[in-house]
C-alpha cells in the first residue's frame, strides 16, 4: 500500500498538460458534442518523467467534481450534464489539489486520452488524464500560486488524508 501511495504521489507530481483557455461557451459546446480528435493526435504528453505518451484525443468539459476513486491509481470523477461521468487520472500538482479543493463544485477540465504504460493492466493502455483545470475564479495554477506556503501544505495534507487514504 505504501508503495502504491509513493507511486501515486509521483504520478500526481508528474509534469504534463497545458492550460485550458477560459472560454465557457467553448467548454459548454464541448459538453454537448462528441469529443473531437486532437489537432495534433500524435502530440505526446509527458508523464512521471518517463517517455511521452501519445495523445489520441483532447476535449474540454464542464461538470461537477464529485470525488476520488482509489485503486492501483487515483481517478477523479467529473459529473457532466447529459453524459456519463468522466473518470480520469488527475494531472500533476496543482491539478489534484485544485480538484480536491473544489469537491462538489463546477469545474472545467481538459481531458486527454493517452496511451499510458499501466503494468497492472498488461502495459500500454488507453486512459483519460486531466491535463488542466479551472473554475469561474481562474486556473488551478493561478489558485495554487495565490496560496501561502502554509495553505499549500494544508491543501496537500487534506488531499493526502482524503483522496489518498480512500476517503
Amino acid at each position: 500500500m505504501r508503495l502504491a501511495l509513493v507511486s501515486l504521489t509521483s504520478l500526481a507530481l508528474a509534469a504534463c498538460g497545458q492550460n485550458a483557455g477560459n472560454n465557457a461557451t467553448v467548454a459548454n459546446a464541448a459538453n454537448s458534442a462528441a469529443p473531437a480528435p486532437a489537432a495534433n493526435a500524435a502530440a505526446p504528453v509527458a508523464n512521471n518523467g518517463t517517455a511521452a505518451e501519445p495523445v489520441s484525443r483532447r476535449e474540454t468539459v464542464t461538470g461537477t467534481f464529485t470525488g476520488w476513486e482509489m485503486g492501483d491509481y487515483l481517478w477523479a470523477h467529473i459529473q457532466v450534464p447529459g453524459r456519463e461521468t468522466i473518470s480520469a487520472q488527475p494531472g500533476p500538482t496543482p491539478i489534484d489539489l485544485f480538484l480536491d479543493a473544489n469537491r462538489g463544485r463546477e469545474v472545467t477540465v481538459e481531458v486527454s486520452t493517452v496511451t499510458a504504460n499501466i503494468p497492472e493492466n498488461g502495459g500500454a493502455t488507453e486512459i483519460q488524464r486531466i491535463t488542466a483545470a479551472r473554475n469561474a475564479a481562474g486556473t488551478a495554477e493561478a489558485w495554487y500560486q495565490g496560496l501561502s506556503a502554509a495553505d499549500r501544505t494544508a491543501a496537500q495534507h487534506r488531499f493526502e488524508q482524503g483522496a489518498l487514504s480512500g476517503r
